[in-house]
């Protein structure tokens, strides 16, 4: 059986699921196999729904979570015993969010979470380096310059002409 992806529910179809649940006696589990998606997602939308009502289905929003912030929920987490879920509950933050962390800052202390982080996917263009050339080069400067580029490659090749005979003079005698 396929699962479901991810926010596939629209608000009115968390909001119909919870209140069969809480209508009825149907288990997490029977109601989840149904709208093919996990027991434990439709567990946590009727925790949020109990606490916050219909605003609690929608755990869109755009903050940013300071590290004062994220530091505050792992302490009231460790010191109340509060579960991911009930957190998650309570300031409409994703479990998985939350988790990520406590791992951060089991993993690498208290300043991992105030360390800012890059937001969107990065950009696949390379950026151009400045041109160091700030004013333009008049016609008869670009011309000297072939000039003498002209006259280096020049001498090169005379005396790569002149090295050539040379050893074939050599192997000759």
């Amino acid at each position: 059986m396929k699962k479901k992806k991810r926010n596939k529910f629209s608000i009115e179809e968390k909001e119909k699921i919870v209140c069969s649940i809480l209508e009825s006696n149907e288990s997490y589990s029977s109601v989840a196999r149904k709208h093919q998606t996990n027991h434990r997602l439709i567990s946590l939308w009727v925790d949020s729904y109990k606490v916050h009502g219909r605003a609690g289905l929608s755990k869109k929003n755009d903050l940013v979570y300071t590290g004062e912030f994220k530091l505050g929920l792992l302490q009231e987490m460790l010191n109340d015993g509060l579960s991911l879920q009930q957190l998650s509950v309570k300031y409409l933050i994703s479990p998985s969010l939350i988790s990520t962390w406590k791992k951060e800052y089991e993993r690498d202390g208290a300043l991992a979470l105030f360390k800012e982080k890059q937001r969107g996917r990065p950009s696949k263009m390379k950026k151009k380096p400045e041109n160091k050339q700030t004013t333009p080069i008049s016609e008869k400067e670009e011309l000297l310059k072939e000039n003498e580029l002209l006259r280096a490659e020049n001498e090169y090749l005379k005396k790569l002409q002149a090295l050539i005979q040379k050893q074939k003079a050599q192997k000759i005698d």
